[in-house]
């Protein structure tokens, strides 16, 4: 999740980790969705042009996960994708991404998965490029569902990850975790101090390519499935 002035919109909850709790809050604040990740600020921040950087680069077969509205949608390249996926738990959220699709002209690659992140149900190595912005930190168990996007991502396919992270710049980082308890409460569990490249290794994933953005608040990450020799 991106942080917003809009954030007071959110309900307060201890565990989004209850995936029911969660899927239930998305469906019910997913209309007002984009009022936060696709929030003004957001955009002064530059998030759209990192989403847009980011997903241009994927090809073949994609699959995009915690999809939400499918605000990513618009950037991917016909040029480079054979097929998209998007996953979420949400049906709400799904429905607007959906939406988004069809007015990308999407609608020939493009199928919506009503699924669990930690879970997926897919095949190994079925998809050329895993895609996942500002989702890790509100999955219940982040390093549970790097391990299944590396599962599914091929052997030379890649995992594109754009995430909160936390700061190097010594006080923002000090502030980020002083604040990081209270911001997850009314955030929908958002842990907007992880350390994104040590989840992924914990996953299994190498890191290739990591990229601080806005004082490191934001990290883009390129990952490929297995450890380095």
């Amino acid at each position: 999740m991106v942080l917003s002035a809009e954030l007071g919109m959110v309900p307060a909850q201890d565990d989004y980790s209850d995936k029911a709790f969660a899927k239930q809050s998305y469906d019910t604040f997913a209309s007002s969705y984009d009022g936060l990740d696709g929030s003004i600020m957001a955009q002064g921040l530059g998030i759209d042009q990192l989403r847009q950087i980011m997903t241009s680069t994927a090809r073949g077969r994609v699959l995009e996960v915690a999809v939400g509205t499918g605000l990513n949608l618009p950037y991917y390249r016909r040029d480079r994708v054979s097929q998209i996926d998007a996953v979420d738990l949400s049906p709400s959220m799904l429905a607007q991404a959906e939406q988004r699709g069809v007015e990308a002209g999407l609608q020939d690659i493009a199928a919506y998965h009503e699924m669990d992140v930690e879970q997926l149900k897919f095949r190994d190595g079925t998809f050329d490029t895993v895609v996942d912005t500002f989702g890790l930190c509100v999955f219940g168990d982040p390093v549970a569902a790097l391990r299944e996007m590396g599962r599914v991502c091929a052997t030379n396919g890649r995992v594109l990850l754009l995430e909160n992270s936390k700061s190097e710049v010594p006080l923002l980082g000090a502030y980020q975790d002083l604040t990081a308890g209270a911001l997850s409460r009314i955030s929908k569990g958002c842990v907007w101090n992880q350390d994104v490249e040590a989840l992924a290794r914990s996953a299994g994933l190498t890191v290739v390519h990591s990229y601080k953005c806005a004082a490191g608040l934001f990290r883009a990450v390129e990952c490929t499935p297995g450890r380095a020799a």
